[in-house]
């Protein structure tokens, strides 16, 4: 079954699909405030990374944004790197490309657990797993030594630090400036805790926020709640790109 998404897109939608449920049974997307937050914010020639694709919802939005850029998508598992490759496809959009492997901090192979939107490296041992191994990469490598990224969506379940850790070369050239990602209280099973995360990328200049799209409000802060949130992660010019470019949001 398809579904007509962000107008003139077509999203897949698959029975199989914690996504494609919310959009048959509830009628409602995933990630409200982000999606919105990445409507109002993607620029035509910008370049988007979205790390843990999936099939490609927030893709298909970014692609409507961004006509002369570039829109990068890593995803490991292999069964939805065939649909997100599908979904891509069937939009006709050519100016994304599809890197099927697990972004980490070491090149190397893992094991993954889990599937559709719940897919991630396995935290234990690979003999602890029975699904695919997959390649896993640094970002700084794989995107190379000049990579700009305008925006960067991080969903891995749990290991985020580990994808950053990856990225660091990005950091130091000040070529990240925001990062939104999932805080779900899963980094305690890659061994260590949210809160360590949060203070690393404050180190590194980022001040951490939640968005509230009906507010029109970007809310910086040290303390988040325990459920699943999505958080930005932003640098003194990733704040400066926002108050440009979503003229409406208060910084409070």
């Amino acid at each position: 079954m398809r579904f007509r998404a962000f107008g003139n897109r077509v999203f897949p939608c698959y029975t199989d699909s914690i996504i494609a449920k919310h959009v048959m049974y509830r009628s409602e997307w995933f990630d409200h405030d982000l999606l919105h937050f990445m409507h109002d914010y993607l620029r035509p020639d910008d370049h988007y990374l979205d790390v843990g694709a999936n099939t490609g919802l927030h893709v298909l939005l970014a692609s409507t944004r961004i006509t002369t850029g570039r829109i990068t998508c890593v995803e490991a598992d292999p069964a939805n790197v065939n649909r997100l490759r599908q979904t891509l496809e069937w939009n006709h959009i050519n100016n994304a490309t599809v890197l099927p492997v697990a972004a980490s901090d070491a090149d190397g192979k893992t094991t993954l657990e889990g599937s559709d939107v719940f897919t991630r490296m396995s935290p234990g041992s690979d003999a602890d797993s029975e699904g695919p191994v997959v390649e896993t990469v640094l970002l700084d490598t794989a995107l190379g030594p000049e990579a700009r990224i305008d925006f960067c969506k991080i969903d891995v379940e749990g290991a985020e630090w580990q994808v950053l850790r990856g990225m660091t070369g990005l950091m130091e050239r000040e070529a990240l400036p925001v990062v939104a990602f999932e805080f779900n209280g899963r980094f305690a099973e890659y061994g260590h805790s949210g809160e360590d995360f949060l203070g690393w990328l404050k180190l590194r200049g980022y001040s951490v926020a939640t968005y509230d799209h009906d507010r029109r409000t970007l809310h910086f802060g040290d303390d988040f709640p325990a459920e699943t949130v999505d958080l930005f992660a932003l640098t003194p010019r990733g704040r400066a790109l926002v108050g440009e470019r979503l003229l409406e949001v208060r910084q409070v």
